[in-house]
């Protein structure tokens, strides 16, 4: 019920969100078009670049959309969470690296495998480190950094991603979780923190954000053991 009124709430950001796409679109447009009759190559190939930028935030726009609508229990099976982690920071490091960001990890070699659905915890990893990166981009000593922590509390497997970026204030962090909220601009769609949230709750897990103006932020991901466990059989009875 919360994830279809979130769906709901959505309908007026999303239409906003396709009237500017379709305004760059169209703009692109335009300046192939005059290109085309005036001969003009450079104007021909900036109108083509615009088109295909547009073009591109469509398809991001609509898939992320899509993950967002689509509910679904998770594949559980069980995972190394330090494997998952890797795998994301292997993929993100040089990118990091070529923004000044240098991306760390603190992993736990003695973490027990945990029932995981590998694609979902890796979709949220990416969306917060990703956003890690585009908040330790904005320090003025080009030495931004983000870390990854692994470990157990209690019963709780948990993730840390902390970036040492310009952090959020008490305003931005209430809206973090909502509907098509970001703080990238043009950048970004605002389905990303949203998307991640879901896939935390269908996990039956929570997630939290700690953040201090200047300083960075923290986004937590804990997950119960025991509940994991819940939702594996629950699903495994549902397919039976």
């Amino acid at each position: 019920a919360e994830r279809l009124g979130a769906v709901g709430q959505t309908v007026a950001g999303l239409a906003h969100t396709i009237k500017n796409l379709l305004m760059g679109l169209e703009g692109g447009m335009y300046i192939v078009d005059t290109g085309l009759r005036k001969g003009d190559a450079t104007r021909i190939i900036e109108g083509w670049e615009i088109l295909q930028r547009n073009f591109y935030k469509t398809t991001e726009l609509v898939k992320g959309f899509l993950s967002f609508a689509k509910g679904r229990l998770p594949e559980l099976k069980l995972n190394n969470p330090n494997d998952i982690v890797q795998s994301i920071v292997e993929l993100y490091i040089d990118a990091a690296k070529s923004q000044n960001v240098t991306l760390k990890t603190e992993l736990n070699p003695n973490i027990q495998p945990a029932l995981l659905d590998a694609d979902g915890i890796e979709a949220c990893l990416t969306n917060l480190i990703s956003n890690g990166i585009d908040a330790a981009t904005l320090r003025d000593d080009k030495n931004g950094e983000v870390l990854i922590k692994v470990y157990n509390k209690d019963d709780f497997l948990v993730f840390d991603v902390t970036d040492n970026g310009c952090g959020l204030d008490s305003e931005v962090i209430q809206k973090v979780f909502t509907t098509f909220f970001t703080t990238k601009g043009n950048k970004g769609t605002g389905l990303g923190l949203l998307t991640t949230n879901k896939i935390v709750k269908e996990h039956g897990g929570t997630i939290e954000v700690f953040s201090d103006l200047g300083k960075g932020s923290t986004f937590r991901m804990k997950f119960s053991r025991k509940i994991l466990e819940i939702i594996a059989n629950e699903t495994h009875k549902q397919k039976g």
